[in-house]
């Protein structure tokens, strides 16, 4: 068997080598795609920094924007939901292979202290800036990739596949004992909101000072932590890095040039499967609550499962092959990619003195349309920032305190 399908760490260098585009063109090819992943988390976390994911229905629905908030946020759960994080997490199992590509078993500790670094950032962002942060999730599940390492590719294919079937089986388990429970199988209108216990809480945010933002903040992050296992991101986020793996060793991170009829037919593929899927999902969850189980959830749930792997590949596809076939204009997201974490950031700490009440004040005053405006104009700004900042510096100031402390020494 070849040693690119079976390779082990150590066998990956000479994989790469052999397959691997000049550093150039392969590096704009995935900063481009980082920077349109960035770009697109700014889409999906926009309605949470603005607080529309808390706000009274009652509320939501008085707002002058309501019918083009209704549109926009539909469009969102098609377009943009779990999308963007997919490709995020592809990249970061696209980066760990390529690491290993480099350095083999070498690179495990610094790798690791990497992730230790990464841990401490998203802390940090988390408890102290906007509790939505994705940076502890990743750096928690990467200290999972070296035992991935060590499979076959085809094994890495198969855990990619029970990876992403998981959440449905799940629901699947949890519809059965609740009927069984006698609970009924009725269908579920989505839910009218937090309770006022809760709800408190979040509207302070956005009408007092330092203290009751932190405070919310906090409510928040166990109330993200719990979402996270309710709707079992962990599997849905670790099979993205095994497939992002998986596209190093056989060589299509490495050279899209080489495999653009493979990148042609998962566009094809991801388009054509993806945008019904997402579809029927954000209809079934119009309709359906998540919880408690319901046939309408297990559908939305079933559809998801399906439609944002396959969407976010379709995109993370077309993406490619603009750049494999010298489309220019995309590649003004390369700088950002550059600074992903940097601008990731960023988003939090522009996005919260916009929204929270020691800052503007927006919270609750703005509808889904609005805040997609706001997060259009932000990725507008960081486009030529991000080029300013690369055409004088080497790295972003974030990314290189990153390295800075991983290395133990200047860069």
């Amino acid at each position: 068997m070849s040693p690119v399908r079976t390779a082990p760490l150590t066998s990956i260098h000479s994989v790469a080598d052999a397959s691997a585009l000049p550093v150039r063109e392969r590096i704009q090819a995935l900063d481009v795609l980082r920077g349109v992943a960035v770009a697109g988390i700014l889409l999906a976390n926009v309605l949470t920094f603005f607080g529309l994911t808390f706000m009274p229905p009652d509320r939501v629905a008085a707002l002058p924007t309501a019918a083009a908030d209704r549109v926009a946020v539909f469009l969102e759960h098609v377009l943009v939901e779990g999308k963007f994080y997919s490709i995020f997490s592809l990249l970061f199992g696209i980066g760990f292979g390529l690491q290993l590509s480099r350095g083999g078993d070498a690179v495990l500790p610094r790798f690791k202290r990497r992730l230790r670094i990464l841990l401490a950032i998203g802390a940090i962002h988390a408890f102290l800036i906007w509790a939505g942060d994705i940076l502890m999730l990743y750096a928690l599940l990467g200290f999972t990739m070296p035992w991935f390492a060590r499979k076959p590719n085809r094994a890495l294919l198969r855990w990619t596949v029970i990876l992403l079937a998981v959440p449905t089986t799940l629901y699947v388990v949890a519809l059965t004992l609740w009927m069984l429970g006698g609970s009924g199988s009725a269908p579920t209108a989505p839910s009218a909101g937090l309770p006022p216990k809760i709800l408190k809480f979040f509207e302070a945010i956005g009408t007092g000072g330092l203290k009751d933002a932190f405070i919310g903040n906090l409510v928040f992050l166990a109330g993200r932590w719990g979402d996270l296992f309710a709707t079992v991101r962990f599997p849905k986020v670790l099979a993205m890095f095994v497939l992002g793996l998986w596209t190093v060793r056989t060589g299509i991170a490495l050279s899209p040039s080489d495999h653009r009829a493979t990148l042609a037919r998962w566009r094809l593929l991801g388009w054509s499967v993806g945008l019904p899927a997402n579809i029927i999902a954000a209809w079934a969850f119009q309709h359906w609550s998540y919880l408690p189980p319901s046939v309408g959830g297990l559908l939305g749930t079933a559809m998801q499962g399906i439609g944002i792997p396959m969407l976010a590949l379709g995109y993370a596809s077309t993406v490619a092959l603009l750049v494999v076939d010298g489309r220019r204009f995309i590649t003004v997201f390369a700088p950002v990619g550059r600074m992903a974490l940097t601008n990731y950031l960023m988003h939090s700490i522009i996005c919260v003195v916009l929204a929270y009440g020691f800052g503007f004040g927006l919270w609750w005053r703005v509808g889904a349309s609005t805040t997609m405006a706001i997060a259009a104009a932000i990725v507008v700004v960081q486009v030529p920032l991000s080029a300013w900042w690369l055409s004088r510096y080497r790295f972003g100031p974030v990314e290189w305190i990153w390295r800075r402390l991983t290395y133990g020494r200047p860069i």
